[in-house]
C-alpha cells in the first residue's frame, strides 16, 4: 500500500506537525506499507526534532508553503505525481495559513476526488456550535456559518472523516446536521508516548519536588495564572521549583512566549522556563518531576490535547483546567485534579493537595497510565492502517463493479 500523507511537518512547531511525525514514524515500521510520501510544508524554522522513519518506506517532500494561495494546485500536482493507494490529509483551521486560506482546503478535495482515489481527512479541531469567536455578533455569526459551511464540506467530500473522541463525532453529527454521514466518521484516539524504561529514582532533599507545565506557550494556555498560583504556593514550600516548557506555536501571530519572560524577569529563581528542547530532555524532565500541570483557559474547541498524550504513561499526577480537551478524556478525582480556568486560587489548592499527600500523587499517576496504556502510537497507527485497507479494498471492488 502506498499513502501519500498531507500534513505540517517538523521542524515546523505546531500540535498536527508533532502528532503527524509521530503517527507516519509508526506506520513506516508496519510491513502492510509499501511507502509513505508525506507532502509536507516549507519550513523556515531550524528548530531540531528526532524521529524515527523506515527510511526504505517513507519519504518526505516539502511541495506547498503556508500562506500560498497555490497550496491545493502544489498538492495536487505531487500527489497526481506518485499515484497514491490512498490520500490522508490532516485537518486544523490555521494548518494551510490564515483564514482565508482554510476556504481553499474544500478545493483541495474537490482536486482530489478526481483522482478517484480513496480521500481521508483526519479533523484535529471542532468547534461548538455557540462558541463566541468574535466579540462583535455579526461577525462572530458570518464565522460560524462559514465554519459549519467548511466542516460539513469536508465530510461531504471525503470517504472517511477521522477525529479523535466521541464528541467530536456527535458535534458534527448532531451540531453540524451529518447525521448522514456517520457511518463514515470513525473515531481513533490520538496517540501516547510508549515508555521504554524508568531511571534510577532521584529522591530530593527536605521534602523538595519539582513541578513541570508543557505545552504551548499561547493565550490560550493561560500559563501566566499558573506562574501566579505558584508564587503563593512556593511562600509556603520554598523548597518546590516550577519548570515550564515550551514556545510559540507557529501559528500565532503575537508571540505571547515574550509576555512570560517579562512576568518571569521579576518572579523568584525556583521557576524555570526552558523554551523548547528536545526529546530525550523532555523525558528526563518528566521522570524528575512529581506534579504535571497542563493549562489551558479555551473552551470554544474540542480536540484532543498532545501535551497530555505526552505524559500520560509516565505514572504522574496531572493537575489540568475544567476545559473540554482534559474533560472529554479525565475524570476530576479519579486520575486528575481539575480546576477552573483562570482561577489562581482553584490552582493553589490543587498543588498544595498533591504535594502534601504522595499517595494521592502516586494513585492519580497509576489511573492515568491505566486509563491511557491502550492507545499508544503503536496500537494508533495500526488502527489507521486498518481503515486504509479497508477503504481501498472498498474502493477497488466498486471499481471493478
Amino acid at each position: 500500500m502506498k499513502i501519500c500523507a498531507v500534513t505540517t511537518w517538523p521542524p515546523h512547531r505546531d500540535g498536527v506537525a508533532l502528532y503527524s511525525a509521530y503517527l507516519y514514524g509508526h506506520m513506516s515500521k508496519n510491513a502492510g506499507i509499501n511507502e509513505i510520501i508525506i507532502l509536507a510544508n516549507k519550513s523556515d524554522s531550524s528548530a531540531p526534532f528526532k524521529i524515527n522513519l523506515e527510511k526504505d518506506r517513507c519519504k518526505v517532500v516539502r511541495c506547498w508553503r503556508r500562506g500560498s494561495f497555490l497550496y491545493p494546485f502544489k498538492i495536487f500536482r505531487d500527489v497526481l505525481k506518485e499515484n497514491p493507494n490512498i490520500i490522508h490529509l490532516q485537518h486544523g483551521w490555521l494548518l494551510y495559513g490564515d483564514k482565508i486560506h482554510a476556504l481553499l482546503f474544500p478545493a483541495l478535495l474537490f482536486f482530489l476526488r478526481l483522482l478517484h482515489k480513496p480521500v481521508i481527512v483526519t479533523i484535529h479541531t471542532v468547534v461548538r456550535r455557540k462558541a463566541r469567536l468574535y466579540n462583535n455578533r455579526i461577525v462572530n455569526f458570518m464565522a460560524k456559518i462559514a465554519i459549519i459551511f467548511l466542516t460539513r464540506t469536508i465530510v461531504k467530500l471525503s470517504d472517511r472523516v477521522i477525529v479523535h473522541n466521541h464528541l467530536m463525532k456527535k458535534i458534527l453529527e448532531e451540531s453540524y446536521s451529518l447525521k448522514k454521514e456517520e457511518k463514515k466518521i470513525f473515531v481513533v484516539p490520538h496517540g501516547v508516548k510508549e515508555i521504554l524504561k524508568k531511571p534510577m529514582e532521584n529522591t530530593r532533599e527536605n521534602g523538595a519536588i519539582q513541578i513541570l507545565s508543557l505545552g504551548f506557550i499561547r493565550k490560550k494556555s493561560g500559563i501566566e495564572y499558573l506562574i501566579e498560583a505558584f508564587k503563593s504556593f512556593s511562600a509556603n514550600y520554598p523548597n518546590t521549583t516550577l519548570v515550564i516548557v515550551g514556545g510559540r506555536h507557529a501559528h500565532d501571530k503575537e508571540d505571547y512566549t515574550e509576555a512570560i519572560k517579562r512576568i518571569l524577569a521579576n518572579s523568584p529563581k525556583n521557576i524555570v522556563f526552558t523554551d523548547f528542547i528536545d526529546e530525550e530532555k523532555l523525558d528526563e524532565l518528566i521522570w524528575k518531576s512529581e506534579i504535571i500541570v497542563l493549562s489551558a483557559v479555551e473552551d470554544c474547541y474540542i480536540e484532543a490535547s498532545g501535551s497530555l498524550a505526552r505524559v500520560a504513561m509516565y505514572g504522574k499526577p496531572v493537575i489540568c483546567n475544567r476545559v473540554p480537551k482534559f474533560e472529554i478524556e479525565l475524570k476530576d478525582g479519579e486520575d486528575c485534579i481539575m480546576t477552573k480556568p483562570k482561577d489562581k486560587g482553584s490552582l493553589m489548592k490543587a498543588l498544595t493537595l498533591l504535594f502534601k499527600d504522595a499517595k494521592l500523587r502516586e494513585r492519580l499517576g497509576c489511573k492515568l497510565k491505566e486509563k491511557f496504556r491502550g492507545k499508544c502510537w503503536s496500537n494508533v497507527a495500526k488502527r489507521h492502517l486498518e481503515l486504509f485497507k479497508s477503504v481501498s479494498t472498498r474502493r477497488q471492488r466498486w471499481n471493478n463493479f
